[in-house]
């Protein structure tokens, strides 16, 4: 691995790193050379070991996290009801067996959120390897940020855009003189999704922060590739809004992401810098 550093320390480290595209591309291909002369100690299938290793802890922190959550699930259901409450909107189990789908959607979601941290320190755990001396120090700061911010994305789903899409459908409804009514699993569902799916975008800046920091994005390269992340996003937003085909909930979650984007491009900006080598 010193052989390869010494060689790749001047493309990594060189000035203009960050100015030039081919710099850029340069700096990236040394980062991953590097990582990978790294990792090379490890074989193919020690990697999978490490890999079912750390994915294992995770579904056990999420079990575990989904027990406690079950223990008290009616609780959290009334909690969860408050922006159908809130909107107007009257929820109905229609399917025979929906109820029992609530309890368990619940439940798992609540598990989730209780082992994001446990499942952020697996995933750093996992790329630990391939980074240098320096750049482990970030263990805390990538685990503390990220547990927060998706704390903060999933109350922004909750808090924010889950009541807008519900009183946008409650004055639909009544412009049309329809009840509003919705079956209570499809609210879980699209309640359920919303946390997590916040949760997840808001780890964006988090993530480029550490990576800015590493070296390996900087903020024009993510301003350079915009075209291509708003492509990813309006897919993105298709695919998670849950049970319906509406532009306005698509909308709603493209338009959040953009905004953590360019948050993150902002990030970038200010603390990013080239990498070196130990």
């Amino acid at each position: 691995m010193s052989t390869v550093a010494t060689h790749l320390a001047p493309a990594v480290s060189r000035p203009g790193w960050h100015g030039s595209p081919v710099g850029a591309r340069t700096g990236v291909l040394a980062t991953l050379a590097v990582a990978g002369a790294a990792l090379s100690d490890m074989s193919f299938l020690d990697h999978l070991e490490e890999l079912r290793d750390r994915l294992l802890k995770s579904v056990v922190a999420i079990a575990v996290g989904m027990a406690a959550c079950l223990t008290y699930v009616t609780s959290l259901i009334l909690f969860l009801n408050g922006p159908a409450e809130a909107a107007a909107v009257r929820l109905v189990p229609i399917d025979a067996t929906e109820i029992f789908s609530i309890y368990f959607r619940v439940g798992l979601t609540g598990g989730l959120c209780l082992a994001a941290p446990v499942v952020l320190w697996q995933a750093w755990r996992f790329i630990e390897p391939g980074l240098h001396r320096h750049e482990k120090w970030y263990a805390g700061p990538f685990l503390l940020s990220t547990t927060v911010c998706f704390a903060a994305g999933a109350g922004f789903g909750y808090q924010v855009v889950l009541p807008w899409f519900l009183k946008l459908q409650a004055a639909m409804a009544t412009a049309v003189h329809y009840d509003n009514t919705m079956s209570a699993l499809s609210y879980f569902g699209l309640l359920t999704t919303m946390i997590v799916t916040m949760g997840l975008i808001f780890e964006m800046p988090p993530v480029v922060f550490i990576l800015s920091r590493i070296g390996l994005v900087n903020a024009r390269f993510l301003l350079r590739n915009f075209k291509y992340a708003i492509l990813a996003f309006a897919v993105a937003a298709a695919v998670l809004t849950p049970s319906t085909t509406d532009i306005a909930p698509m909308m709603a979650f493209m338009a959040v992401m953009i905004a953590v984007y360019l948050v993150s491009v902002v990030v970038a900006a200010i603390f990013g810098r080239s990498r070196r080598i130990d």
